[in-house]
């Protein structure tokens, strides 16, 4: 996203859209997704040595252009925001070392399945801080898993399987891909997850909760099926998980944005923990009083 600091966004019209940016900005780019479509162009590099300094330092993000016969300096292109989770995010798995361990025992998570809150807070570290996180935590966990591996007997190890969903023998066939789409129609639309509030939020988990009753309760397949399945749960899991955090904090801070509470609140100073399958579960742990406070936009 750092060119389109170079950027301007327009209606379909041609008309500008005022105060829309790629940071300060984001959520007027946001509101008017709900009703139309946004259109840009990098209009602000208005040198053609700008323009050649902008290509030379990040050639990958002319590619979809070049392909396209688009000028993206003097042509207008649609726009759209993208859910990445965790990966331009905040959130994932709580390390419990600094040997990036989890506490399942001899799970170590790194890079955008770990969670970057103890570098950048409840925003993204963008690409310096994410990249080095990636380094740095795939070499830390890696060492600690193999060590682990190496110090452990499997000569009677089980399988853990989390949650029932595809192995229930109360209900026989499901359609994963239909699932699919009802997770998206919950986590992708803005005006759910982007624009929160109390009412949208507690719908959509009403909804989800639904959905993992009915994954709970299916069995009798296998093979690619069953992957499809186990993928799909993994995701109607990991909605509940955010939407459950998103309620609980009644706040403004970071990357969560709460239409109805669009202000930040010094109490919650605080990071939220969330765990369980069936019910889940948000718990408060307190932040050294010397970290920085992040800014809610």
């Amino acid at each position: 996203t750092a060119l389109y600091r170079f950027a301007s966004f327009y209606r379909e019209d041609g008309s500008l859209i005022e105060g829309a940016g790629s940071a300060r900005g984001r959520s007027i780019i946001a509101r008017t997704l709900l009703t139309e479509p946004v259109y840009c162009q990098l209009d602000l590099a208005e040198t053609e040595e700008v323009r050649s300094v902008m290509r030379r330092s990040q050639p990958n993000f002319f590619l979809p252009f070049n392909r396209r016969g688009i000028d993206p300096f003097n042509e207008r292109f649609p726009v759209t925001l993208r859910l990445e989770g965790t990966v331009r995010g905040t959130g994932g798995l709580r390390l419990t070392g600094l040997d990036c361990a989890t506490n399942v025992p001899g799970l170590y998570a790194a890079g955008d399945n770990a969670t970057r809150q103890p570098i950048c807070g409840g925003f993204t570290g963008g690409g310096s801080h994410n990249s080095a996180w990636a380094i740095a935590t795939g070499s830390f966990a890696g060492t600690a898993a193999a060590v682990y591996a190496k110090a452990s007997d499997w000569s009677e190890a089980e399988p853990v399987r989390l949650g029932t969903a595809g192995y229930a023998e109360d209900r026989i066939g499901f359609d994963a891909g239909e699932a699919l789409r009802d997770v998206q129609n919950e986590v992708s639309p803005l005006d759910i997850n982007y624009f929160r509030t109390h009412a949208a939020l507690s719908g959509s988990l009403q909804r989800l909760d639904g959905l993992w009753t009915k994954l709970e309760t299916t069995g009798g397949i296998e093979g690619v099926a069953l992957l499809d399945l186990r993928q799909v749960a993994a995701m109607t899991a990991t909605a509940r998980w955010m939407f459950n955090a998103a309620l609980a904090r009644t706040e403004t801070r970071g990357m969560q944005r709460r239409d109805d509470f669009p202000k930040q609140d010094l109490k919650q100073h605080h990071r939220l923990i969330v765990s369980g399958l069936r019910a889940i579960q948000v718990k408060s742990e307190s932040v050294p009083d010397n970290a920085l406070l992040e800014a809610a936009e």
